[in-house]
């Protein structure tokens, strides 16, 4: 863990998380009238469908200023702290402290690993997901996309620090209340043992 306490704050990107959350509001509101409306008035006339392009536009660019605005306040809280944190291309922030001993890990392989997780916008931290150890599969979605990416940067006995976007951590839902909804994380990863199953 960083041994300092750090208080973050938002930067001016305030703006542009209140416009996504009301863009998301808008979206579920055009689904939900949209899909209400298919089951009042059976058949459907063509005149009222919604166009699949327009659709298909506007999550895409609900998305695109999502990923943006998370991708903003991760460079902010790196540079603010003088992190030195390498990229993956899924957006994945890490930083190895110890890679460890062995072969990287691979689908399929059986790993027990010790990890802590925090919310990275408001340092955040719960029980839940402080020292947790779990033991998993790879490739068979027993965890987040992201820890598994950042468990398959690190060997046996390796051990690193990770920024997850919220996008390959807990997403909408968020987690409980220790992770906000679409908050990126902050997560340390300690790996245990491996069975391989190549």
């Amino acid at each position: 863990m960083i041994d300092r306490v750090i208080i973050y704050k938002l930067t001016g990107s305030k703006k542009k998380l209140i416009t996504y959350c009301l863009l998301l509001i808008a979206y579920y509101l055009l689904l939900t009238t949209t899909f209400s409306s298919c089951r009042e008035h059976a058949p459907q006339i063509p005149a009222n469908k919604l166009e699949d392009n327009s659709l298909s536009e506007y999550l895409m660019l609900m998305n695109k200023e999502g990923v943006e605005f998370q991708n903003e306040e991760i460079e902010h809280y790196i540079d603010s702290l003088k992190l030195d944190m390498k990229q993956t291309s899924t957006g994945l922030r890490y930083k190895i402290i110890d890679e460890g001993k062995g072969n990287f890990f691979e689908k399929n392989d059986r790993v027990t690993f010790i990890y802590s997780i925090r919310s990275l916008l408001d340092n955040m931290e719960c029980e839940a997901l402080k020292n947790v150890t779990k033991t998993v599969q790879l490739g068979k979605n027993e965890i987040e996309n992201g820890i598994e990416e950042a468990i398959m940067l690190l060997k046996v006995s390796g051990k690193g620090q990770f920024i997850i976007p919220s996008y390959l951590a807990y997403g909408m839902p968020g987690y409980k209340d220790c992770v906000p909804a679409l908050t990126p994380v902050f997560c340390e990863i300690n790996i245990i043992e491996e069975e391989f199953k190549r």
